[in-house]
């Protein structure tokens, strides 16, 4: 069919046609996460997006990092996660639903501020406890001027 008679859903139809396997909305295909035990917590930074495209890697990844350290209560520092949607969020609850029938908690920190806007917008505010920490290292310039 000719491209000027198409409509624009059929033009949009064509052009995701030709895209489909390759990353929708720019989320990567796997959600990398790092722990760390700090305290007596388990402090897991997720450091990508977390949406439907990769929300059972970012399931598979969290319970990794749980199962590694499991005496420890599970704070989830989001700062990084620029994006989280439904299915994202559902990962969240499925997490928190699998640690407290282990005894633990699940505590959300630093959330950038999508992720905030949606854990309000789906009232996840009143099931998660959200903590927003300072960090001293990252006041501390990262270079010194010669003689300061």
């Amino acid at each position: 069919m000719d491209q000027r008679r198409q409509s624009r859903a059929d033009r949009r139809r064509s052009q995701d046609a030709s895209i489909d396997n390759d990353r929708r909305r720019g989320l990567p295909l796997e959600v990398r996460c790092l722990s760390q035990v700090i305290g007596d917590e388990l402090v897991i930074y997720v450091q990508d997006p977390v949406g439907a495209d990769n929300a059972a890697s970012a399931r598979a990844t969290l319970l990794e990092h749980v199962e590694r350290h499991p005496q420890y209560p599970v704070v989830l520092d989001l700062q990084k996660c620029t994006y989280i949607d439904t299915p994202g969020l559902g990962v969240l609850v499925e997490v928190k639903k699998l640690l407290a029938a282990a005894g633990r908690s699940l505590l959300l920190q630093n959330p950038s501020r999508p992720v905030l806007r949606m854990v309000n917008i789906t009232l996840l505010n009143r099931v998660f406890p959200i903590r927003f920490t300072t960090r001293e290292e990252e006041r501390i310039p990262t270079s010194h001027k010669d003689g300061t």
